[in-house]
């Protein structure tokens, strides 16, 4: 696997295991009062403005934010901001949590500050649509909430994809050496013990601080990454079941039980539900 594509599949796996959170939603048209100096920011913030004007410093950076714009601003962070004097800011704003374990999303990825958003009138419903789920009492509220959350981080990120990197931080550089080394070997029998070596942990330590990291225990995170990749070869190649699970490093008895598992189906009917060609071979036997 290259380096790029071994990067996208790591970015992948944090937006999988990603959990998120509205605190609270609003419209403000700020007055004199909005304004601070190296707040450090506790919550993940979007602005998206709608009028006026104001100043934001964050890492360093001035920006005068404009009418169309989209701020993400994240948590962990010192913020220092203030209104346009003359015609201040008008924005509809969040703050939310979106964490991949006991870690903060952004602080895994690097992203830009700031987008120019292509569909405002879009954008504006699904703010109008927080505002009004945030106070709801239906039963739904919360999973539309988190449906429209993840809408806008996903078209910030996409419209920002040529400036999207792991970030490269204390936090994060074991927990990427470790999921490297994961992509890179699912066709090989992987253990706790092998991957704590990678980081210099005891395995009892690693355990604990994979979990923190990823929401999910070593051996469950590479067993779904496994089936993830069984699933793109089922769809998408004419290889046997038993080939798929050869290189998803699996007994093919052990395979069938648990893709049937987690799908529902065996891999040979989850491949002719996903429309590839079936192909006959004597997994069928074996899987039955």
């Amino acid at each position: 696997m290259d380096q790029v594509k071994l990067q996208q599949q790591l970015m992948r796996s944090y937006l999988d295991n990603t959990q998120i959170t509205l605190q609270m939603a609003h419209y403000t048209k700020v007055g004199a009062n909005w304004r601070t100096t190296n707040m450090m920011t506790d919550v993940n913030r979007f602005y998206f403005i709608r009028e006026g004007g104001g100043w934001i410093h964050i890492r360093g950076k001035d920006y005068y934010p404009e009418p169309g714009q989209l701020y993400l601003l994240p948590a962990g962070m010192k913020l220092s901001y203030a209104p346009d004097a003359v015609n201040p800011l008008g924005k509809y704003w969040c703050h939310f949590s979106a964490t991949v374990g006991d870690v903060n999303l952004f602080q895994m990825l690097e992203l830009p500050h700031w987008i120019d958003v292509k569909d405002e009138p879009r954008l504006e419903a699904q703010f109008k649509q927080l505002l009004e789920l945030h106070t709801s009492s239906a039963v739904t509220a919360p999973l539309r909430i988190k449906s429209i959350l993840f809408e806008i981080i996903s078209e910030f990120i996409e419209q920002s994809e040529s400036q999207l990197h792991l970030a490269s931080t204390s936090s994060t550089s074991k927990i990427n050496i470790v999921l490297s080394y994961i992509e890179r070997h699912l066709a090989e029998p992987i253990t706790v013990e092998d991957l704590a070596k990678l980081v210099h942990f005891h395995p009892n330590y690693f355990m604990h601080y994979f979990k923190s990291m990823m929401g999910l225990s070593p051996i469950v995170y590479i067993n779904k990454k496994r089936l993830e990749k069984a699933r793109r070869m089922l769809a998408t190649t004419e290889m046997s079941v038993s080939a798929v699970a050869d290189e998803i490093g699996l007994e093919l008895y052990y395979f069938s039980r648990i893709f049937k598992k987690q799908s529902g189906l065996s891999p040979s009917d989850y491949r002719k539900a996903s429309g590839k060609a079936y192909i006959a071979d004597e997994d069928d036997i074996t899987e039955s």
